[in-house]
């Protein structure tokens, strides 16, 4: 029986914790390996007459008198002297992975999303590990990994680390990266050695629009006129503009795959919040691992996990949109319209009245300093309030940020009909043949109770399909339901980062102000067609930056990841020239990455990075730590400024000369972009200038994946426009037919 979004049941979100990981995928053995690598990568320290002579505890590493006490004494330097004990800083070194088990279950559930043949590569690897280890470390060990000392473990680590084997390189990359990562979202004693209050300090309860979003207790299938498949920025828009168009008479449902979340439960907590609101608990790798993504998977997308900034698509990358592919929309004055009218809604300003933090004022004024001229401060898409929040990459709590949640959806609720699901996964679009063409006649998927509970079978009608998945998702939509065009998932760009820290003398809490505030752009057209770096503040939580802080040994990076609340870190983000790809998993059919930074993307990278250690030399930091492993930080000696100003230029030939080949070195992309590229023939692209599916009719895509190249910029702004374009054009193709609404069963 047909049915209407009506007749399904209402309720609220639940609270927020870790995801159930399910079954586990390793055996005992293979664990024991795996957690003794972890505690390589965080080991326990203590001192030598700590020591417990009838235990062979391999998790501990020993210090001498001098060496501990040097240690402590530096952590009382790195924190806040008047407000740490000698107990906390003891309790911090003397934390490894295999007694915190939180450390355990983060872990669990980042590995129970990896894809089933890198599950099945990593339990050849801890098997290989725990029996004959010496054939894959490429030494005459044939004593398993976790009973070999710390130092012959550190030693094995790096050896992977320099191996001639790609493979053995991105191992070294995965693991430390996620050693480091379990143990920032997992320990019990960092957050108050740094001072870091996990609630913002003037956080209060405040509420997301109420909404409400349907249920499905049993197999249904249901009629609505347009169904929307998404909810980040492209979808909101879309949804806004069909409200405003045709009101209550028209009706729209938006189905999500992710959950939400009210703004009084934000910010997420870390231990839990990127497995709660990131595409894969916010671990994504490319098949050879030289790449990182980061994806919003929740409720309003991106729009609900992104950093703020708000930048319109630049003049040389409409340019080329227009000319290179002939899609002369993008340097018209209707695209240009597209772009102010989300910039107004959003109340996005000209980012004048905001508050620089400590580490914006740095990359602005040493970028002066350093004599570098394309300095600006950053828009925000926050209604013109000056949002001095630093967390609400998990989760807005002010509920300021004008994305989906807070602005397009609330206001399309109010004027039209509108229906929301969440916990949908759409697995294909459905078609009917009319006069000899496939026509898009609804979606088919599965939705999953919140609380938990069997899987029910959903079936949805509707006049017109919009696909707003985001660029990995969007092409596998497609894809599963049977478009064969094969540039679905081609032309795939990433942004890909590259990442420098600065630690420095005065106590900078990089956890206050807005996030992202302020730009350098002098490097971004390094080959005079728009391609370059632009260098960035980063987000300061402390999972989003210190797993990407260098790591060379235990010890170090503990030390160092103590004088976080000291320490800022930013981003040379390149608009790539080359491309990847997105395809389908054979065992699960999600979205696989394959993307290797290119050479010459690496390169424009590396421009940034060289940059940015000239703009923390000039604004004063003690410490600058390229996150290259296996380069040594830049320390400033006390002494002779210029004895310190030729060493730092020595310095800085060193790291040219050192590069950043992957895999080993960190590359992660926030920003995906072009795998259903916009085209003027369908031999070219998978949409037409208006969003729609070539080789299908009543089928849109609109979000970042239509991209014809990167958009060189953050690009919810650009995502917006477009998705408005395509949104008017949709509403002009339902002006044709006939949009009374069916009759509710």
């Amino acid at each position: 029986m047909s049915s209407s979004p009506e007749d399904a049941s209402l309720t609220a979100p639940k609270p927020v914790s870790l995801p159930d990981p399910g079954p586990d995928f390793l055996s005992e053995t293979q664990w024991q390996v795996l957690m003794g690598i972890m505690d390589t990568i965080t080991p326990a320290l203590k001192t030598k007459d700590q020591k417990d002579t009838t235990s062979h505890d391999t998790s501990i590493e020993y210090l001498s008198i001098s060496q501990y006490s040097k240690a402590t004494t530096q952590l009382r330097q790195s924190t806040s002297p008047n407000e740490i004990s000698f107990d906390l800083i003891n309790a911090y070194l003397s934390e490894n992975p295999s007694s915190n088990p939180t450390f355990s279950s983060v872990l669990k559930v980042v590995l129970a999303q990896l894809p089933p043949s890198k599950k099945r590569e990593l339990r050849y690897l801890l098997a290989i590990l725990s029996t004959r280890p010496g054939s894959l470390l490429l030494t005459s060990h044939s004593t398993p990994f976790p009973s070999l000392p710390l130092s012959s473990r550190t030693k094995i680590l790096h050896s992977w680390r320099t191996s001639s084997l790609g493979s053995l390189r991105a191992l070294f990359k995965s693991l430390t990266t996620l050693g480091k990562l379990s143990f920032i979202r997992s320990s019990a004693t960092f957050f108050p050695l740094a001072g870091f209050p996990t609630t913002p300090s003037d956080w209060k309860p405040t509420s997301s629009y109420p909404y409400q979003f349907l249920q499905f207790p049993q197999p249904i299938e249901i009629d609505t006129d347009v169904v929307i498949l998404g909810s980040g920025c492209g979808a909101g828009v879309v949804t806004n503009r069909l409200a405003n168009t045709f009101g209550p008479s028209l009706r729209v449902l938006v189905l999500e795959k992710g959950h939400h979340f009210d703004s009084s439960q934000f910010p997420l907590p870390q231990t839990s919040g990127l497995s709660q609101m990131f595409e894969s608990g916010g671990v994504v790798e490319s098949d050879d691992g030289s790449i990182s993504i980061t994806a919003g998977s929740c409720f309003g997308g991106g729009g609900t996990v992104n950093w703020s900034a708000s930048l319109q698509t630049q003049d040389f990358v409409r340019k080329d949109w227009s000319e290179t592919y002939g899609l002369d929309f993008f340097e018209t004055k209707k695209y240009q319209e597209c772009l102010d009218y989300v910039w107004e809604k959003m109340g996005c300003g000209d980012g004048e009245n905001l508050e620089l933090n400590h580490g914006n004022k740095i990359l602005l004024e040493g970028a002066e300093k350093a004599g570098f001229e394309k300095r600006k401060r950053v828009p925000q898409n926050t209604g013109g309030e000056k949002h001095d929040c630093g967390y609400c990459c998990l989760g807005c709590w002010k509920g300021e940020k004008k994305g989906p949640v807070n602005g397009w959806f609330p206001e399309a609720v109010e004027r039209g009909d509108i229906k929301f699901a969440e916990g949908f996964m759409a697995e294909r679009v459905a078609f009917e043949m009319r006069d000899g063409c496939k026509v898009a006649s609804g979606v088919e998927g599965v939705w999953t109770p919140r609380e938990g509970g069997e899987p029910v079978r959903v079936k949805v009608k509707a006049k017109k399909v919009v696909v707003s998945c985001g660029t990995l998702w969007s092409p596998i939509v497609l894809m599963n339901s049977g478009l064969k065009n094969p540039q679905i998932g081609k032309n795939l760009y990433l942004h890909p980062v590259n990442f420098v820290a600065a630690v420095f003398d005065e106590d900078v809490r990089p956890w206050e102000g807005g996030i992202l505030t302020s730009v350098v752009g002098d490097f971004e057209n390094l080959d005079g067609k728009g391609h370059g770096a632009k260098l960035e503040a980063m987000a300061m939580l402390p999972s989003h930056v210190m797993p990407f802080i260098p790591w060379a040994s235990g010890k170090d990076y503990k030390l160092l990841a103590a004088k976080y609340r000291h320490l800022n870190s930013y981003i040379s983000i390149v608009r790539d020239r080359d491309t990847g790809y997105i395809y389908r998993d054979a065992t699960t059919g999600g979205p696989r990455v394959s993307y290797t930074p290119s050479e010459f993307d690496r390169a424009n990278n590396l421009v940034g990075v060289v940059a940015l250690a000239k703009i923390l030399f000039a604004g004063g930091a003690r410490e600058i730590h390229p996150c290259l492993p296996g380069f040594e930080p830049f320390i400033r000696p006390d002494g002779d400024a210029d004895k310190t100003e030729k060493k730092f230029k020595k310095w800085l030939e060193r790291l040219k000369a050192h590069g950043n080949k992957p895999p080993v070195t960190s590359f992660v992309s926030a920003h995906q972009m072009g795998t259903c590229r916009m085209s003027l023939k369908a031999k070219d692209g998978v949409v037409d200038p208006r969003g729609r599916v070539w080789g299908a009719e009543g089928l849109y895509v609109a979000d970042a994946s239509v991209f014809p190249t990167a958009s060189g910029v953050n690009p919810m702004v650009t995502a917006m426009a477009i998705a408005d374009w395509i949104a008017q054009g949709l509403c002009e193709d339902l002006k044709e037919v006939d949009t009374k609404p069916a009759a509710r069963l």
